[in-house]
């Protein structure tokens, strides 16, 4: 009897310890502050939850949820030492505050503690552990934490535990971390809903995060409805106002409004309401979906995704149902450059026929080349499959069963830019990536948006036998009204004389019809004074070359355009054969931070020439460079055209190198020509007498893991264990050659 009365204290010991229960009351609303063990955090995380009256009478109720994340300086307890911080209970936010609403509708709101330091460290202002490039602090992982939070919110509460009645919101910071959250896991949230939320920073993991920007992001939302709140006088409004010009254009479920407000839960009861509202008719998890993600490994929809990446990057999934999905790895968005060395694996749901042979149709769409190969689902219908971090379009099937139609590009022909007014062609190359020939097949081309005109939306393409590709010979014509857009939408149907029918939408980048600009110089590697935080200066190397100031052939530029007395650096759109070979693609950040205290950065480019460019051959750019205009970025944009000169002689450059735990050495290096070879030396810290020589190959064998692909790779053979130094020789076709001492150390087993 004894024992038993002991295990019967010991769990309500747990119980209380778990909760630290501080009931407050706002009208018949209670408010508690407890806490819960996190195993992700490896300590008690704290929580605030607003629980509506009546919650405690009617023990079979149950009541959906809104999770609310805090703001800059603000924890889970209170408001805050800011005015903009107050939004709880009574005159907070003029009454229009979270126990106002919790006290008229049948809801639960949880307001997580956005606090990430660790214990003993010093008390730090800033939550969630992101920030600008120069302060973040990545290591504890804030959105990892969320779907342990939920699951202990359901399983404590009396909720509704499932994704149609779970919805997020927050405020700055937390509306960052919403929208974060909200698209990392919209498999647990059928609503987001941002107040006045920065809208980039850098995230992800510790010693590899990246620059996260909201307007790339948007794929991620689907089966979610989405709203953005923000005040006319927030000094946040011109990066809300970029998002707009994107998200309004590609977005059905995406709403916004503006409020006579400055830095607030500007009309938080409507944004409540407009999540209660979704919870009464919840979207229906889409049929095909698209996601995007900062980390190596991670969770959507059922699906599991795992990646050995240990550089910035972003795994980018998209059109995936049960026929296939499209796959890369990108070192950033929307278009940096694809990871092939990079292996990747997805497993899917329980989608398939257990313990059957599929076909799997791998196309890889840089090198146009299609690897067949079979899978046998495991024993719960699941398929695993693997390919490396390249453009990939899977094609899922079993043996002889249908045809799977997918476009894998397009193009605008001789319209290198897309501009408003001007009649456009556009061609599509269609892959039939299932196990049976389509017929007949007719492409048609509509509109999401009433902004463009199509003057021609349907073309023949003939038929395709099962793992080809073809390219449409009669293209789509349309026309742009608008010139305020930055981006349009199309939905392509294609349907073969069988009447299958597959569909799927994409996006162009419309670009206005820019002025010249002919006041610009060129950093070709030299050192030069140039705006930097908007309204600063800095005395930096720009460029990589011989220093001239004339763009020539294997030579990494910046181009600087002129601002009365400064020179801002340019984020360029190109196109065209002699420009980023092989796939290159370098961009660098200028950061804002110190000017607006929000995290925005200022994107330029560093386009690589290539070796083989013709002398006197112009390139034609769109440039585009912000100017200050405190709290706002006025962007502006321009047409520059630059001749090339001279020839080659600049030498392969090193951009970094790796030593996995199975002594592969990887050094990924480019160059604007062919790189001839490339060597590493290993130099032995204790006794730099003794070293290691290796010679590094692109060609996929012998631990490399992908061909041209610029990552030269080695095995390391035996043991040789030891802390060592790496120097890089290289050399590319013209024999310009460089020797490097790599910064870091590296342990060989």
């Amino acid at each position: 009897m004894k024992t038993k009365l002991w295990k019967l204290s010991s769990a309500v010991l747990i119980i209380l310890l778990s909760f630290s229960y501080r009931p407050l009351y706002a009208g018949n609303v209670s408010i508690i502050d407890a806490r819960h063990y996190s195993n992700v955090f490896g300590e008690f995380r704290n929580y605030r939850i607003f629980l509506p009256p009546g919650y405690a009478e009617n023990s079979l109720k149950r009541y959906p949820v809104i999770y609310f994340l805090h703001g800059w300086s603000q924890r889970y307890f209170g408001s805050g030492p800011n005015e903009y911080g107050a939004y709880e209970k009574g005159d907070d936010n003029g009454g229009d505050n979270i126990a106002t609403f919790v006290f008229t509708h049948e809801v639960i709101v949880v307001k997580s503690d956005g606090y990430n330091r660790s214990p003993g460290e010093e008390y730090y202002l800033r939550p969630y552990n992101i920030g600008r490039k120069s302060e973040v602090e990545t290591f504890r992982q804030f959105p990892e934490y969320y779907p342990e939070l939920v699951n202990y919110i359901d399983a404590t509460y009396k909720t509704i535990a499932d994704r149609e009645h779970r919805g997020i919101s927050g405020l700055s910071m937390g509306g960052f971390m919403t929208y974060w959250i909200g698209g990392k896991y919209p498999h647990l949230f059928c609503a987001a809903g941002n107040f006045c939320g920065s809208t980039e920073f850098m995230v992800g993991p510790r010693d590899f995060p990246v620059e996260y920007n909201h307007k790339d992001m948007y794929m991620n939302y689907g089966g979610m409805n989405v709203r953005l709140n923000y005040g006319n006088h927030d000094f946040i409004r011109g990066y809300h106002r970029d998002i707009n010009r994107i998200w309004t254009q590609v977005m059905d479920n995406y709403t916004c409004k503006t409020y006579e407000a400055e830095h607030s839960t500007c009309g938080m009861g409507e944004m409540f309401e407009f999540i209660m509202n979704t919870f009464n008719n919840p979207p229906k998890k889409p049929e095909k979906w698209s996601h995007i993600d900062v980390y190596p490994d991670f969770t959507v929809w059922e699906y599991q995704v795992n990646t050995d990446r240990s550089i910035p990057g972003f795994t980018v999934l998209e059109n995936v149902d049960k026929d296939g999905f499209r796959c890369a790895v990108r070192e950033f968005l929307p278009d940096g450059e694809l990871c092939p060395f990079v292996d990747v694996t997805v497993t899917t749901p329980p989608l398939y026929e257990k313990s059957q042979v599929y076909v799997i149709q791998d196309y890889h769409v840089s090198s146009s080349l299609m690897e067949q190969k079979t899978i046998i689902s495991d024993h719960t219908g699941r398929l695993k499959i693997s390919m490396n971090g390249g453009l990939h379009e899977i094609g899922i099937s079993l043996k002889k069963s249908f045809p799977i139609l997918c476009m894998v590009n397009c193009n605008t022909g001789e319209n290198a830019f897309i501009t408003p007014g001007k009649e456009i062609t556009l061609f599509i190359t269609v892959l039939n990536k299932g196990q049976a020939d389509s017929r007949n097949i007719i492409a048609r081309l509509s509109t999401t948006r009433n902004s463009t005109i199509l003057i021609k939306n349907e073309t023949a393409i003939g038929s395709i036998k099962a793992g080809e590709i073809r390219e449409t010979q009669v293209p789509f014509v349309f026309r742009i009204n608008a010139d305020s857009i930055e981006v349009v939408q199309f939905r392509l149907t294609l349907e073969d004389d069988r009447k299958n029918s597959w569909s799927e939408t994409f996006e162009l980048t419309v670009h206005g019809d820019w002025p010249e600009i002919s006041d610009f110089i060129i950093a070709d590697g030299r050192m030069l004074t140039v705006a930097k935080a908007g309204n600063d200066t800095e005395t930096i190397f720009l460029g990589i070359g011989n220093g001239d100031g004339v763009a020539n052939p294997g030579e990494s530029i910046v181009i600087l355009v002129r601002d009365n007395i400064v020179y801002r650096r340019a984020n360029l759109h190109v196109s065209g054969a002699h420009v980023n070979p092989s796939g290159v693609h370098h961009r660098r950040s200028d950061e804002w931070g110190m000017f607006d205290h929000v995290g925005g950065t200022n994107k330029y480019s560093l386009p690589l020439i290539s070796s083989n460019c013709p002398e006197n051959h112009r390139i034609d750019f769109l440039a585009e460079y912000w100017l200050p205009d405190y709290p706002l970025h006025i962007i502006k944009r321009g047409k520059i055209s630059m001749l090339v000169k001279g020839k080659d002689s600049t030498p392969p450059q090193l951009e970094w190198v790796q030593i996995h735990g199975n002594n592969v050495i990887q050094a990924k290096l480019y160059d604007g020509a062919d790189i001839q070879a490339v060597r590493i030396t290993m130099v032995l810290q204790e006794d730099p007498t003794r070293t290691l020589l290796f010679d590094l190959k692109d060609d996929g064998l012998n631990g490399d893991k992908a061909p041209t692909d610029r990552v030269f790779s080695a095995v390391i053979p035996g043991l040789k264990f030891g802390i060592y130094r790496a120097v890089i020789e290289a050399v590319d076709l013209f024999g310009n050659n460089t020797q490097i001492e790599n910064p870091d150390v590296f342990v060989l087993h």
